[in-house]
């Protein structure tokens, strides 16, 4: 069985998924320090003013394992995110399949960073219809030779090696086709054609 390690992302990008295919068992890290500007709390998304970079604050008074770490209660950010989706997504071919469930997270009031991007993967996996397992780690680990370590793979501020194909876009006539969005970008926009998409990457 392969198994890899990942780090929780808020709506990964393409890559990420397109990676987290190929194993058969996915072990989510909970126990690593939060790193600033990284996937786990931001995405990108297509916009009518090009790539836009969607975040959202953390409490840094809390504990510095992803699995303590707690959500800013000083930004209402959900409303802003959810309406970025909509003014963004709402023409996309497949918006209206997903729209409600995505919808329905934005308006629940999260805590914990954790519990948000592990909401963020069931939905996306939920739409990919997913068949791997994953788990959480139960502590912290260097280097386990039995599972592949992709904890630091993707980043933002790293160039993605992944050769994308290009896949209809909202705004594309006006920008051209923006690669390595978030998945989010690709569901809209391909639907059930999403997962043989990843698959060929």
């Amino acid at each position: 069985m392969s198994k890899a390690r990942f780090s929780l992302a808020y709506w990964a990008p393409v890559d990420y998924y397109a990676s987290l295919l190929k194993f058969d068992s996915i072990c989510f890290e909970q126990w690593e320090s939060f790193p600033k500007q990284s996937y786990r709390n931001r995405c990108y998304i297509d916009s009518p003013n090009g790539k836009l970079m969607l975040n959202f604050p953390v409490d840094h008074s809390s504990k510095k394992q992803i699995k303590d770490t707690r959500l800013s209660t000083k930004e209402k950010w959900q409303q802003k995110h959810w309406q970025a989706l909509i003014s963004s997504y709402g023409n996309s071919p497949f918006f209206d399949a997903i729209a409600p469930e995505i919808e329905l997270f934005y308006q629940k009031d999260w805590q914990f960073l954790i519990d948000l991007n592990l909401a963020c993967h069931e939905l996306i996996g939920k739409c990919l219809r997913l068949s791997n397992d994953f788990y959480l780690s139960s502590s912290w680990q260097i280097e386990d030779q039995n599972e592949l370590d992709l904890r630091e793979k993707f980043h933002p501020k790293k160039d993605s090696q992944t050769d994308f194909t290009a896949y209809p876009q909202v705004f594309d006539h006006k920008h051209g086709f923006l690669k390595n969005l978030s998945v989010l970008d690709l569901i809209f926009n391909e639907g059930p054609a999403s997962y043989d998409y990843l698959q060929q990457l």
